[in-house]
């Protein structure tokens, strides 16, 4: 049996890691971006998934100007989009499944 293996990262390590500042990674989470494990920047912990989310959020902001506010929006918008489009998808396949019967 194989199992998951947990990375996770502190706050300098994803600093290092995406070559963005504490001050910059801090925004990200005070707009609610992600929600590392901690109380504070020296106890906080980031899965990949959320160093993943952090390096989308600070490309919006760095490569296209949105400020952080509107990166969560993009994001958030984003995040729809792909569930609705997986949503369609499975009732694609279930209506080709009813008319196929």
């Amino acid at each position: 049996m194989t199992e998951a293996v947990m990375i996770e990262m502190d706050v300098i390590e994803v600093c290092e890691m995406l070559s963005v500042s504490q001050k910059t990674l801090i925004a990200v989470v005070d707009e609610g971006i992600v929600e590392p494990d901690g109380i504070t920047p020296e106890q906080w912990v980031f899965s990949t998934q959320m160093v993943s989310i952090v390096r989308k959020a600070c490309r919006l902001n760095q490569e296209l100007g949105v400020d952080w506010p509107g990166v969560a929006l993009a994001l958030q918008l984003m995040d729809e989009l792909e569930y609705t489009k997986l949503e369609n998808q499975r009732l694609r396949q279930q209506l080709h499944r009813f008319i196929n019967t």
